[in-house]
């Protein structure tokens, strides 16, 4: 969202406009919409049902008695004082709130938002079933949209999977993830394109840190006023996205710290954790925070490497987790002065994510062999070899990459990358080889046949 405006959730927009047509026309739907904080989950449906009759009710974390208090007064801002003057004063259970919404949509459509509802699961009991008891029992042709939304993604979704209360009820599911590198370029377009990356590997796809970013400022000014300061957005909202998902004991934290600082083995996890980590890292994988990682062509069984998934809390945990004290005690210019290596450490990793995807779009466009399997890739055993972007086809490789966030890169770069041809997995005798930079190769690298793509190439691509 800029200025009001809905950015980039076409496709979610139009399956939840489906919906609503179908509820118009006397089927009912029950719609989840799950999705980390700040990823645009409210705005997006408070856009929707505008110009719609509709309840638009956020939860908070207080009793139920106090809840359905607030809902009676949704209720009244939304639908006017002869709709609520039927509940008679109030609402005395969830039941009771939900068979009253059921029944106005009995004779014209509505849709009822229900935003945050992880927190009306823990202040109700059975809070879920009753949901599902007041659904099961609709009379036939209710014109009703009944939207549970929620920030603790792993609640929401175990009320819908195995023996949850919700099991093959919803008509829809929506999962709303921060933005990839192009879907968060709408937000910052006219920033230059090196700009807008770092931009990018500080605030992740998630909208309100993208609208947050200052494009008239300098990068360091941004990062002082939105990390480098007590209550600074990028300073505060790691803690309150994974407090969402994660429970307080466990050592997520420092997990997530030791990934963030390269330890990326599981054995070198635990000896920097200092603890065992195979259930936290299992729990962050299910949560979207760590992925796991093998070899592409790898066969089974081979050892991952773990990564953090997400490019804001990366940048968190590499760069601000060890120095949040010093911040908040008046030292943040000095702080991100100490870690501009760490910094500089982060914007080359993401590249490297950044052209694995690009490789990926590249592909599905056409620009490179459209069966080619993409990944990362490096060595099992002997000498350490990496490569950054490895592409198979039909098991053999045929494509190399190299990605560095250096301003370009020469025939030097492309000779070392060649020279790893040999360690991959049955390599075909002509492979293609492509260097990404910030700035692109030099021309000698392209008369040498390497494609080579730069920043604002690959934003375009």
């Amino acid at each position: 969202m800029v200025g009001g405006r809905l950015l980039n959730r076409v496709q979610e927009l139009g399956r939840l406009e489906e919906a609503w047509r179908a509820a118009r026309q006397g089927r009912p739907q029950l719609v989840v919409v799950a999705g980390r904080r700040r990823v645009g989950k409210t705005f997006l449906l408070s856009h929707f049902v505008r110009r719609k009759r509709a309840v638009f009710f956020g939860a908070t974390q207080q009793a139920a008695a106090i809840e359905l208090g607030r809902l009676a007064e949704a209720v009244r801002r939304d639908l006017g004082d002869r709709v609520a003057d039927l509940a008679s004063g109030g609402f005395p259970s969830w039941e009771a709130a939900l068979r009253f919404l059921a029944r106005q949509a009995e004779d014209a459509p509505l849709a009822v938002v229900l935003d945050e509802v992880p927190y009306l699961v823990r202040s109700t009991p059975g809070f879920a079933s009753i949901v599902q008891a007041v659904w099961d029992h609709l009379r036939p042709r209710t014109r009703l949209l009944l939207i549970l939304t929620g920030s603790a993604v792993s609640t929401i979704e175990a009320l819908q999977a195995g023996h949850g209360p919700l099991r093959g009820r919803p008509t829809l599911a929506l999962r709303l993830d921060p933005f990839d590198l192009w879907g968060a370029r709408l937000f910052l377009p006219r920033l230059a394109a090196a700009t807008f990356f770092e931009a990018y590997a500080a605030c992740g796809g998630y909208p309100l840190h993208l609208a947050a970013w200052d494009p008239t400022a300098s990068v360091d000014a941004n990062l002082e006023r939105l990390v480098g300061r007590a209550g600074g957005l990028l300073l505060d909202d790691a803690a309150a996205i994974m407090g969402e998902e994660l429970p307080e004991t466990g050592g997520y934290p420092r997990i997530l710290a030791a990934i963030g600082r390269g330890r990326t083995r599981y054995n070198e996890i635990a000896g920097e954790a200092g603890q065992r980590v195979e259930h936290a890292l299992d729990v962050l994988t299910r949560a979207g925070f760590v992925e796991k990682v093998v070899p592409v062509g790898a066969t089974r069984g081979a050892r991952p490497a773990y990564a953090i998934a997400d490019v804001y809390l990366a940048f968190w945990f590499r760069v601000v987790y060890s120095d949040v004290g010093f911040i908040e005690g008046g030292q943040g210019p000095a702080v991100l002065r100490r870690a501009r290596p760490r910094w500089a450490d982060h914007l080359g990793r993401v590249f490297e994510e950044t052209a694995r995807a690009h490789a990926r779009r590249l592909a599905r466009a056409g620009e490179l062999p459209k069966d080619l399997v993409l990944g990362r890739w490096w060595a099992h055993r002997g000498e350490p070899c990496e490569v950054d972007v490895l592409g198979l086809q039909g098991g053999r490789t045929a494509l190399l990459g190299e990605a560095k966030w250096r301003k370009d890169l020469d025939l030097g770069d492309l000779e070392a990358l060649r020279r790893k041809t040999a360690r991959t997995p049955r390599p075909i005798d002509t492979p293609r080889y492509v260097l990404w930079s910030r700035e692109g190769a030099s021309a000698d690298v392209r008369r040498a046949g390497a494609l080579s793509y730069d920043l604002s190439a690959m934003l375009r691509g």
